[in-house]
């Protein structure tokens, strides 16, 4: 029997959350496994807690400050689960607002059959309502001055290797994240899953995308909350710390370019 957590981190988005677990559990075994989830609610205002608890009772739910956003509310569902009395052979990161395909669990499995079942992360991948790629994995090639630089891998009928990824659909193998680590929290929200590529590479984890896709997610909107994504701690610290560490002598540069993304994203430059 395998045994998987699945690690969920929520805020105000009830019935997507409810969607998301309702997937989950409509899935097609193929393999022996079973699962258990674990749902970090970051103090949310729509009762999302509450509403789930009623719907399903069996799920671990924690509750967080308000400001955990997704690498603590992650973490914080990550470190219940490893205390757990289960002993977990993988962990899933699942955003909570994607929606999992009938096999999508299976795909990220039989991975194993071609791969390392220890050392491995394998990363499903993600489209929209019109069937265009969201999110999923990524391939950095090391340049010294374009340091973060990825390629978009895109899905196909093979298992493809990856450095970089995003966070919505990932399955860590309980040994790489002992070598690891959990997610970093000096990077509250943003980056801190292409960071963890970063230090599994460092570590020789091997990490691969499925063939196909996984599950449907949206692209995040427009950011109209410029106090909160741009002067708050979010983007600023953040985004000053990862370009800081792994950005090399030009990590200025990359600080400034990483800023001006963000803006593109807010009022400041409508119909960007």
């Amino acid at each position: 029997m395998i045994n998987i957590a699945i690690l969920i981190a929520s805020y105000n988005r009830r019935i997507k959350t409810y969607k998301t677990i309702k997937k989950i559990y409509h899935q097609k075994k193929k393999f022996n496994y079973k699962i258990k989830i674990f749902l970090t609610d970051d103090n949310s205002t729509d009762n999302t807690a509450g509403f789930i608890k009623k719907k399903y009772s069996e799920i671990t739910i924690l509750k967080g400050n308000n400001n955990l956003y997704w690498t603590g509310g992650t973490n914080k569902s990550w470190r219940a689960a490893i205390k757990d009395q289960i002993k977990f052979d993988y962990y899933l990161w699942l955003n909570d607002d994607t929606f999992l395909y009938p096999n999508a669990i299976t795909d990220l499995l039989s991975a194993t059959k071609f791969f390392s079942k220890k050392n491995l992360i394998c990363v499903g991948s993600t489209k929209d309502r019109n069937n265009k790629r969201t999110y999923g994995g990524f391939l950095n090639l090391g340049s010294k001055t374009r340091v973060f630089k990825n390629t978009i891998i895109y899905p196909n009928q093979n298992y493809q290797a990856i450095n970089r990824f995003n966070g919505n659909i990932v399955l860590i193998s309980r040994e790489a994240q002992k070598k690891i680590g959990f997610l970093n929290e000096n990077l509250k929200h943003n980056f801190s899953d292409i960071e963890y590529g970063i230090r599994a590479e460092k570590k020789k984890i091997k990490m691969v995308i499925c063939p196909g896709y996984q599950g449907i997610c949206e692209k995040d909107k427009k950011i109209i909350n410029f106090k909160d994504f741009i002067l708050g701690k979010k983007i600023i610290s953040s985004g000053f710390y990862f370009t800081r560490k792994y950005g090399g002598f030009l990590w200025p540069l990359h600080f400034l370019s990483l800023i001006y993304s963000f803006l593109k994203k807010t009022y400041i430059f409508p119909g960007k």
